[in-house]
């Protein structure tokens, strides 16, 4: 434990009526300055784990929001390929059906040249 630290009196000080107690020289503000230190660095460490704390909670939310927006557009891509593989089909149907009316027009354009007299089937 430390003691106190007076200063060496002289005898004309000590034949005086007053003696006064002397403060030693800032070592009385020592431990308050490491109990104020120790208080802050507390304080400031409680408040960051608090931030770490929340950060976590916020990142967690939002990897839980973007693995349901994944799962979404994920979705959202299997029914786009599936539209454009009904619409090629469509397409191709249709380009089907042109030719087959193209056909049917020429054919019906053939018959309709015919005499009226005439069959175009040999022996009809």
């Amino acid at each position: 434990m430390f003691w106190a630290r007076t200063k060496p009196t002289s005898t004309r000080d000590l034949l005086r009526a007053e003696h006064r107690l002397q403060r030693p020289q800032g070592r009385r503000l020592l431990p308050w300055a490491a109990l104020l230190l120790a208080a802050l660095l507390g304080g400031w460490y409680l408040s960051r784990e608090t931030a770490a704390g929340q950060l976590q909670r916020q990142l967690a939310e939002l990897q839980a929001r973007n693995a349901g927006l994944s799962a979404e557009l994920e979705q959202y891509r299997l029914r786009q390929s599936e539209d454009q593989a009904a619409r090629q089909q469509l397409l191709r149907r249709i380009d089907e059906l042109s030719g087959e009316i193209k056909k049917l027009k020429t054919d019906l354009a053939f018959y309709r040249q015919q005499k009226p007299g005439k069959s175009p089937i040999p022996g009809g």
